[in-house]
C-alpha cells in the first residue's frame, strides 16, 4: 500500500515542533512570535518534567546503607506475611472444599431419607440394631494351628521378675 500524502498544515506543525525540540534551554526568545501558529508555540513551551523538581538532598553512604538495610527488613516481612497468607488461603480452600463435600453428602442422606420415608421405609428390627451374639470371642477368627494355645513357660528371671511385681503389688 502506497502512502497518503499529508497536508501542508501538517507537515509545517512537525516541523516547527522538531525546531523547538532541538534548541537548547538557554536559546533566545523567537523573534518571529506573530507567524508561528499555535501549536507550535504550544510545542515550543517550555515543559515541566523531572528537572523541575526539586532535587533531594544528598545522603552519605552510610544513610543509604541504612536505609537500604531498613527497606531490606521491611521486604523480609512483607515476604513472610505474604507467605503466612498465601498458607492459610490454601488451607482456607481445602477446607471449604471439604466442607462443600459434606454438604453434598448430608444433602444425599437427606434426599434419600425423604425418599425412603415417602416409600414407606420398613421399620428397623431389633436384631439388625445389636450384635448377633454376644458370646462371641474375638479370637475365634484365628484358625487353630495359627494360635498359640498356651504360652511358652517362663525362665528363672522371668519367674523372679514376676514374683517380686506380685509383692510389691499384694503390698499396696
Amino acid at each position: 500500500m502506497a502512502r497518503t500524502a499529508k497536508s501542508a498544515k501538517a507537515g509545517q506543525r512537525i516541523a516547527g515542533a522538531r525546531k523547538a525540540a532541538r534548541r537548547p534551554a538557554a536559546s533566545v526568545k523567537p523573534a518571529l512570535k506573530a507567524r508561528t501558529s499555535k501549536p507550535a508555540r504550544a510545542a515550543a513551551a517550555p515543559k515541566p518534567g523531572p528537572a523541575a523538581l526539586p532535587r533531594a538532598p544528598k545522603l552519605s553512604k552510610d544513610e543509604l546503607r541504612a536505609q537500604v538495610e531498613k527497606l531490606e527488613r521491611a521486604n523480609a516481612t512483607l515476604r513472610a506475611k505474604s507467605l503466612e497468607t498465601n498458607r492459610a488461603a490454601k488451607s482456607a480452600g481445602a477446607r471449604i472444599a471439604e466442607l462443600e463435600g459434606e454438604v453434598g453428602r448430608l444433602e444425599k442422606k437427606v434426599v434419600s431419607q425423604a425418599a425412603a420415608a415417602t416409600r414407606g421405609a420398613k421399620p428397623r428390627t431389633p436384631a439388625s440394631g445389636k450384635r448377633r451374639s454376644s458370646n462371641l470371642d474375638p479370637g475365634d477368627a484365628v484358625p487353630p494351628g495359627v494360635a498359640v494355645e498356651e504360652p511358652a513357660p517362663l525362665n528363672a528371671e522371668a519367674e523372679a521378675a514376676r514374683e517380686s511385681l506380685e509383692e510389691r503389688l499384694g503390698s499396696e
